[in-house]
């Protein structure tokens, strides 16, 4: 799990600190409040520190120095990371149990600078990162692709196909799973597999098999999570977080609720999760389904007069200050109102 991070002078942040909850963390906020980044850097160090790929003695410099590069696409040089005006960024992830890490980025040197180590080679809990566009993740030939050519596609998408191609595990571990999976394949009218020649297909709940291409992106979204629970890659209160950037993206409105109720039992079950979105409905469900024994943390980005990103942290919905999101939307209402209004006096 997560517990916090800090943050100086990296990238959009000047200094910004934040405490997650071991449940939801909703990120919410304008564009370029650097919602996406905080899940990319969050990603990027527990992601760097795979037990079976360890290779290091101790010293995870080069490991979190390739993975930023990878996540990142900073023409690998790690020092582009630095905010504009900085010379160096210095992070702090804390991790639990008792563990984390904190690093310093010169911004004239391609590695990082390890300046406190928390016994972070002993966190083994790997993350996974659904990036808004995961459907480029599961077609054939996608890691071939990656690994072969010069595309500019960060390494959470490759990642991803790593993780959905890995075969299923051979027993479920409870009936919580069994009975998450079963609200996935109501969702999507059916379920996706993986054939041996790692080729997905969309099997219907009427028996009729689909190639992937011919699924509809919405279904593709939920079929990626399904995938991660049967092959054990989201496993709540096993694996490490699950990070999702715009889950919204590509849905169909009429299953964001069911998304929501999937996400609360998965949270329940131990599972920590963290949510870029920019998505009214998705914020509105996640206030009315969740209850008072969740632990859903909202996270508001937004730049002070002087342009800096801050955030305020609130498990009110109603709290959350400020919503770019609500005042949108009752922008909205008002305009529809208003246009009434207009019609009635006509």
């Amino acid at each position: 799990m997560i517990n916090s991070v800090s943050i100086k002078k990296f990238t959009a942040f000047q200094d910004i600190q934040l405490s997650f909850s071991k449940g939801i963390n909703v990120f919410v906020g304008a564009n370029s409040t650097g919602k996406s980044h905080l899940l990319k850097l969050l990603y990027a160090v527990t992601a760097a520190n795979k037990l079976m790929e360890q290779s290091f003695s101790g010293d995870p410099t080069r490991r979190i120095t390739d993975k930023l590069n990878g996540v990142f696409k900073p023409e690998n040089k790690v020092g582009r990371l630095c905010r504009n005006d900085a010379d160096k960024s210095t992070i702090r992830v804390d991790l639990e149990p008792e563990r984390g890490i904190e690093f310093a980025i010169a911004s004239d040197m391609d590695q990082i600078v390890v300046t406190d180590n928390l016994s972070y080679e002993k966190y083994s809990l790997a993350p996974v990162f659904i990036p808004p566009k995961e459907v480029l993740s599961i077609f054939e030939g996608f890691s071939s692709l990656y690994l072969k050519r010069e595309i500019t596609i960060d390494e959470t998408y490759f990642d991803l196909n790593q993780a959905l191609e890995t075969p299923l595990l051979k027993d479920l571990p409870g009936e919580n799973i069994q009975r998450i999976l079963s609200m996935i394949k109501r969702t999507c009218d059916g379920e996706f597999l993986l054939q041996k020649n790692k080729k997905f297909y969309y099997k219907q709940n009427k028996g009729r098999l689909l190639e992937v291409e011919l699924a509809a992106e919405g279904f593709r979204k939920i079929g990626v999570l399904q995938r991660l629970l049967q092959n054990g890659h989201v496993l709540p209160g096993v694996s490490g977080p699950l990070l999702w950037d715009e889950p919204e993206s590509n849905l169909n409105p009429s299953i964001m609720k069911q998304l929501v109720k999937i996400l609360l039992d998965l949270s329940r079950n131990g599972q920590q999760i963290f949510l870029a979105t920019h998505d009214y409905i998705i914020l509105k469900w996640l206030d009315l389904l969740a209850n008072e024994n969740d632990a859903v943390l909202f996270h508001s980005l937004f730049k002070d007069q002087t342009g800096e990103i801050k955030v305020n942290s609130t498990s009110d919905y109603q709290s959350i200050q400020p919503n770019a999101i609500d005042d949108t939307y009752a922008d909205l209402i008002d305009k529809d109102i208003e246009n009434s209004m207009g019609d009635l006096g006509k």
